[in-house]
């Protein structure tokens, strides 16, 4: 049997290279690939017994292994293994004389089962065989082993390997013979380096693994490499924009909710899903119109307008009759622009002598109008201007300034001798039916003081006006 000492004096001459070869398999990085992969690395130690040989009667006793074993991967399938390892014993008739075996193996490794984590393995290999004893020296030679065994994987960088090979050894001088030895060993080796597993989706789930090789780039998978689409929307997470979509509401490419009516509500949960672009809508997507005038708030250019009357397509209501009372709300939509109306929107006064009604000292002359851009009176403005003339007559006492006015169209200007030449030819008219010229003043007041607004052609339409204004009380009509 072997002395006490071996043990120690086996494990003093490996300790050192055993530490020097975990240090050197320590990688600068942590490794990406998994075990088995082309162009990894796997560093490791093993131990194990060896039933030797009888050799021209050394006889040495069957003992323990202890060794260190490096391995490249040059495929997932064939490896490239150097392995150092010792035997240290003693004769079977003699415990006192000391045999070593040392080996220095090159070996080729053929696995099978790729990506498993139980892969066996057949190998070949040739390599230097040392046997030395106490008094006969020693001699290497080269040796020749063949075996097999299985290579178990524990995560990415750790396993186990077990091996069973048969060695032969044409012993030289000073032995002369043969050794013919049966191995066993089984060692933990740490695996780092080599490219990643194929994996033609780049979802980070090898193509061997991956029961979903066709996953749209950017998109998260499970362990199974299928994509995942938490909110269900059928825009896989990672692609999706809008990851916590109600369920069951549609959705655009990116994943977020649709609003086809562009109103801010989603059409899951829009009740009114063709609201006009602009309309301002509440909660469920239906849009408001506080005026009630069927033109929708957003919309509305005249959100304020009276319930009852009549709007434009811009909810702005109409007067058809200019007696300032909407369409809708107006009881005589057919209102003479010469006379004035109640807020019925129904005549007040007609302009028949007097001129004015008492109390008042101005009147507008609706229906009193000119050609474009000129002082001439259009033919039925002749109507009207009679009816003053013959008002003005039958009360000799009184004095009327005829104002002038137009819109704000061209510059102040022009506009200001523009309205003075109009409110010399109704002058000129009234002269010509009979009134005094000292009793009239003719002045033209142009674009200033508006009564409407110049932003519209209604608007413009009522600037442009006649006024008479009273400078002095008449006397009674005549009988």
């Amino acid at each position: 049997m072997m002395t006490p000492t071996k043990a120690p004096l086996v494990t003093r001459r490996l300790l050192p290279a055993v530490v020097m070869a975990l240090v050197l398999m320590l990688p600068a990085g942590a490794p990406q690939a998994e075990p088995g992969q082309d162009g990894s690395w796997e560093l490791g130690i093993f131990g194990g017994y060896a039933w030797l040989d009888d050799y021209s009667g050394f006889d040495p006793e069957d003992d323990l292994i202890l060794g260190v074993r490096g391995s490249y991967l040059i495929s997932t399938a064939w490896s490239f293994d150097t392995s150092l390892q010792q035997i240290a014993t003693n004769n079977a008739d003699n415990d006192t004389l000391d045999i070593d075996a040392s080996s220095l193996r090159f070996n080729i490794l053929r696995s099978f089962r790729d990506g498993e984590t139980l892969r066996p393995f057949w190998t070949i290999g040739a390599g230097a065989e040392r046997f030395s004893a106490d008094d006969a020296g020693g001699t290497t030679d080269v040796g020749l082993n063949v075996g097999g065994g299985l290579k178990m994987y524990a995560g990415k960088h750790f396993g186990g390997r077990w091996d069973v090979r048969y060695v032969l050894t044409d012993v030289g001088l000073p032995v002369h013979s043969t050794a013919k030895n049966v191995e066993t060993t089984f060692g933990v080796f740490f695996a780092f380096g080599g490219a990643p597993p194929p994996d033609t989706d780049h979802d980070g789930v090898a193509d061997r693994h991956d029961k979903c090789p066709d996953t749209p780039g950017g998109a998260r998978v499970d362990l199974t490499g299928c994509p995942i689409d938490g909110d269900g929307d059928g825009v896989f997470d990672g692609i999706d924009e809008c990851p916590g979509t109600a369920k069951g509401w549609p959705v655009n490419p990116d994943g977020c909710p649709k609003d086809s009516d562009g109103d801010g509500v989603p059409d899951g949960a829009d009740e009114c899903v063709d609201t006009p672009a602009g309309a301002k809508v509440n909660e469920k997507g239906c849009p408001s119109d506080a005026d009630g005038d069927g033109v929708f708030d957003g919309l509305d250019r005249c959100p304020d307008t009276p319930k009852g009357a009549t709007v434009d397509k811009l909810g702005c209501p109409k007067d058809s009759d200019h007696d300032k009372v909407w369409d809708g709300i107006d009881q005589c939509p057919d209102t003479d622009l010469r006379v004035e109306a109640d807020e019925k929107g129904c005549p007040i006064v007609k302009l028949a002598p007097p001129i004015f009604a008492p109390g008042e000292t101005k009147v507008i002359l609706k229906g009193v109008s000119f050609e474009t851009d000129s002082a001439e009176i259009k033919p039925e403005s002749t109507a009207t201007l009679n009816e003053v003339a013959q008002s003005l007559v039958d009360h000799p006492g009184a004095r009327i300034q005829i104002g002038g006015y137009t819109d704000s169209t061209g510059s102040q200007a022009h506009n200001l001798s523009l309205s003075q030449r109009r409110a010399e030819s109704v002058k000129a008219y009234l002269v010509a039916r009979g009134v005094a010229g000292d009793r009239l003043v003719a002045v033209g007041y142009g674009e200033s003081g508006p009564i409407a607004d110049n932003a519209t052609a209604e608007g413009k339409a009522t600037n442009r006006r006649v006024e008479l204004k009273l400078l002095e009380e008449p006397p009674a009509a005549k009988p």
